[in-house]
């Protein structure tokens, strides 16, 4: 609660301490001091994937109070799992640029149009007061997906909802420990970050080298032994 308090005196006042990035802090102010019923709360990475040279994250994002408890995280979760690559990909596009999500207050369903609904959409109204969006950027920004915070308020009334991370890197948080799962190629833009991917998964590039190499050195075995046996 400490950072949320924190964070929530920088945005409110314009000032920001030593240690923090002040140029996109002061940018997240101005936007955070225009909102209605204004707060920072906990921000949730659920999933974070790449494809070519993009990567994205699937966020939840609590409507109302500051967090999600661990219980509804852990099944918010085991569905995000399910969820295609296409499908957050998708869902990236709606947050693009300036805009705000319009948002049942009680319910905190999405109002959208149908033809712009997506799996993403339908699962965050699975939820009651959480709301599941993704974003994306350039696989070699992927550390400003590594957000836990952000800013959530109504910037057209009545249901008109700005939802806005707030980067660990611009607050002095750790960056480095998120995982992704890779897809596509752009592999060339991952490695020079050991942590980009999954435990579970390593990139199909590392796993083709992995098995080439394997092959070759069998035929140099079998080369040897031909020769030892036949031709010496």
């Amino acid at each position: 609660m400490e950072i949320i308090s924190n964070l929530s005196i920088i945005l409110e006042s314009g000032s920001v301490p030593e240690g923090y990035d002040e140029k996109v802090l002061k940018k997240l102010s101005k936007k955070y001091q225009k909102l209605e019923d204004r707060r920072v709360v906990h921000l949730y990475p659920i999933r974070s994937v790449t494809f070519n040279d993009t990567a994205y994250c699937l966020y939840a994002c609590p409507l109302k109070g500051t967090e999600i408890d661990e219980a509804t995280m852990q099944t918010v979760k085991a569905e995000a799992d399910k969820l295609e690559v296409g499908n957050i990909r998708y869902n990236s596009v709606m947050s693009i640029g300036d805009l705000y999500y319009i948002i049942d207050s009680e319910t905190g369903q999405q109002h959208i149009d149908k033809e712009l609904r997506n799996a993403v959409t339908d699962l965050s109204d699975c939820f009651t007061d959480i709301i599941l969006f993704s974003k994306q950027t350039s696989t070699k920004k992927a550390t400003q997906l590594n957000c836990h915070y952000a800013m959530v308020g109504i910037r057209k009334q009545p249901d008109g909802y700005t939802i806005e991370a707030i980067p660990n890197s611009a607050i002095g948080l750790a960056t480095g420990n998120q995982k992704f799962e890779f897809h596509g190629d752009g592999l060339d833009n991952l490695t020079s970050n050991d942590n980009m991917f999954s435990e579970e998964q390593e990139a199909p590039a590392v796993e083709k080298y992995k098995s080439a190499m394997t092959v070759l050195s069998v035929i140099i075995t079998i080369a040897v032994l031909v020769w030892y046996f036949f031709l010496r």
